[in-house]
């Protein structure tokens, strides 16, 4: 089944490492999901538990079954780091989309380098929220719903420095 990324219906498949924030990430398009009235499924894997080991997030918007994405079928994948994203290109489904933060392209279908971003605006802990905006931006999601799912779900603490990575998730352009 060929589905385009502003389908409704789709599978996103989110990795990175322990303390890049994949499950804030994943929380907040779970949310737009639900608020588009969308059934919604969502797992979470820690690798080791740890802060820096792997940390998947699958999300499963629309009519699909069990919470896992299989292998070579995910529509979608969210990269936080670009080694951990190229570990997982398998996830991706023929003609799937990977979004992720690097420096250089490569095999990636889109890149921005969102850890030098959130350097730029002295908030280095919200490539979350940056990958959040640009991956938003390319799925045709809503920006209003977006901004107000980050206030709802931001801790209190770091609310601004989010507000202003969502920000500027919207305006980057790819590497």
């Amino acid at each position: 089944m060929s589905r385009s990324t502003s389908s409704p219906d789709r599978q996103i498949f989110m990795v990175g490492r322990g303390g890049q924030g994949i499950l804030l990430l994943a929380r907040a398009l779970a949310e737009w999901a639900g608020r588009m009235g969308c059934d919604v499924i969502t797992s979470e894997t820690h690798g080791m538990a740890m802060r820096g080991g792997t940390v998947t997030a699958s999300l499963k918007v629309g009519a699909y079954a069990g919470p896992l994405i299989p292998a070579g079928s995910a529509d979608v994948l969210i990269g936080l780091d670009a080694e951990e994203a190229m570990t997982h290109l398998f996830m991706l489904r023929a003609g799937g989309v990977s979004i992720v933060n690097a420096r250089d392209k490569g095999l990636f279908s889109h890149a921005v380098d969102a850890a030098q971003a959130a350097l730029s605006l002295g908030a280095p802990g919200a490539v979350n929220m940056i990958m959040l905006g640009f991956a938003a931006r390319l799925l045709g999601i809503d920006r209003a719903v977006v901004e107000d799912i980050v206030e709802k779900i931001s801790p209190p603490g770091a609310l601004a420095a989010n507000r202003k990575a969502l920000s500027a998730g919207y305006s980057i352009q790819e590497t």
